[in-house]
């Protein structure tokens, strides 16, 4: 949690080797509440974003898991995801691959939905989370 900033009652949160040059953070904790803004699939060897779409899926996953850990949570604490990506077709297979990985398939996921847009050029998959630190029934 070395990456975090203390900015009043809000958070700001990053993924350690993540490079992240905006004033809107990464994602923010307000209390246990752990919010993400969109997090894009940026390659932390080169800054950029891979051609290979398998590969940008896999950075997603990786800075989604960096950032609620860098919040103080698990993957566990993760709520709800939204993916944005340019296709439907190509991308939720690979999704449902990470997805399984990361998410026990026996067990109760988060919530999830997946946003088909236009293509705007930059990458073809980004995604957004919510989640809720150390929340137990």
């Amino acid at each position: 949690m070395a990456s975090q900033t203390d900015v009043g009652r809000r958070t700001a949160l990053t993924v350690p080797q993540f490079s992240w040059d905006h004033p809107i953070p990464l994602g923010v904790r307000l209390g246990n509440l752990v919010i993400s803004s969109i997090i894009p699939p940026r390659d932390p060897e080169t800054g950029g974003t891979p051609s290979d779409v398998k590969r940008q899926v896999e950075l997603v996953f990786q800075h989604m898991k960096g950032l609620i850990e860098d919040a103080g949570g698990t993957i566990d604490d993760i709520a709800r995801v939204t993916f944005l990506v340019r296709s439907k077709a190509e991308h939720r297979p690979l999704i449902d691959e990470e997805w399984n990985a990361m998410f026990s398939a026996g067990g109760v996921q988060p919530a999830r939905l997946v946003i088909e847009v236009p293509p705007q050029g930059g990458p073809s998959i980004q995604c957004e989370f919510i989640g809720m630190l150390g929340a137990r029934l």
